[in-house]
């Protein structure tokens, strides 16, 4: 009589237990952070540096429409 499904998993469990201990920081949230690079001169709110142009323009004339650009975004460069 062997084990049942029961065993079978418990003893998976126990090695996929041991196989997957993290160790350190395992946390996203600071390479977040360090990603909020472009910076709106306006409003002061941060945008990940991965965030489109068109993104930005439409921040732009969403939340300052009196507002130019190149004024709320003056360090953004064309890459």
């Amino acid at each position: 009589m062997g084990g049942g499904n029961g065993a079978k998993s418990k003893t998976k469990r126990e090695r996929n237990a041991t196989k997957t201990t993290k160790t350190g920081n395992t946390s996203q949230l600071g390479a977040n952070l360090k990603a909020m690079s472009i910076l709106c001169t306006v409003c002061k709110q941060s945008f990940m540096c991965t965030m489109a142009e068109a993104s930005l323009r439409q921040h732009a004339e969403s939340k300052h429409p009196k507002s130019s650009f190149e004024l709320c975004f003056p360090t953004y460069a064309k890459a």
